[in-house]
């Protein structure tokens, strides 16, 4: 899959949409260098590199943007820490990586 695939895909959520094209390249280029890292088979190596690049684009423009919550009430405008804005792509990369088995500790007796 190329980079602009990924891009469109990323692009096509809803929580990704305003963010900008320059922007959501440099994290998967970003993305792409750190999943280099990981002995991740290659059918998951796309789906690797747009969970770290969704990561990464929570980390840098969406946590800033998007985690406070204002509420009005009459006269009255109140602004809160909106608890339920989390990075989910950063779990479900996690997922990817256990499956891969990274973080499983165990003995293995040949």
């Amino acid at each position: 899959m190329t980079d602009e695939e990924i891009s469109k895909q990323i692009t096509g959520q809803k929580k990704y949409s305003t963010i900008g094209a320059a922007e959501i390249a440099l994290a998967i280029g970003d993305a792409r260098n750190s999943v280099k890292t990981y002995n991740i088979t290659d059918e998951n190596i796309d789906r690797a590199v747009r969970l770290y690049a969704c990561h990464l684009l929570f980390l840098r423009v969406i946590k800033h943007k998007e985690r406070f919550q204002t509420i009005k009430a009459e006269n009255a405008t109140a602004t809160k820490f909106d608890q339920a804005m989390s990075d989910d792509a950063w779990g479900e990369f996690q997922d990817l990586l256990s499956e891969q088995g990274y973080g499983e500790y165990g003995i293995q007796i040949l």
